[in-house]
């Protein structure tokens, strides 16, 4: 059973028509997974009601010579936009990630208020993203 603000933001997405899936993870969090543009968004919502709400999206495998520009990329990025972070993680993907604090009672709403948000972001960010790796 999902926990109270993955449950709230579920059902807004189902109202809205949108398409996502559901699950636990191994500990115990609600996961909402969305499709947005080929990329894959998992957004975590831990704590006894899932007030601690984690967004994340793999945005793409960044080859080894790219890392030191990609990184700078990340860091132009972080310095103009609130809400997300770019980073690339040990592995050397690039990674979007964004934390929040939710209410109880408008979890699902503030949930989903920053999905879009990030989404936006990543649009507005593509740009600087793909001329860095492919140029």
């Amino acid at each position: 059973m999902l926990n109270t603000c993955a449950q709230n933001l579920a059902n807004l997405l189902q109202l809205k028509g949108l398409d996502f899936d559901t699950k636990i993870d191994n500990d115990g969090d609600s996961v909402v997974i969305f499709g947005y543009g080929g990329k894959r968004i998992l957004g975590i919502f831990s704590g006894e009601d899932g007030t601690y709400f984690s967004l994340g999206i793999f945005y793409e495998s960044i080859p080894e010579d790219k890392i030191p520009d990609v990184i700078f990329a990340c860091n132009e990025i972080n310095a103009t936009y609130k809400w997300v972070k770019y980073y690339v993680d040990h592995d050397g993907d690039l990674m979007i990630k964004s934390d929040a604090i939710l209410s109880t009672d408008d979890g699902g709403e503030e949930a989903f208020e920053l999905l879009l948000r990030v989404i936006k972001i990543s649009e507005d960010a593509k740009p600087i993203i793909m001329k860095t790796i492919y140029a």
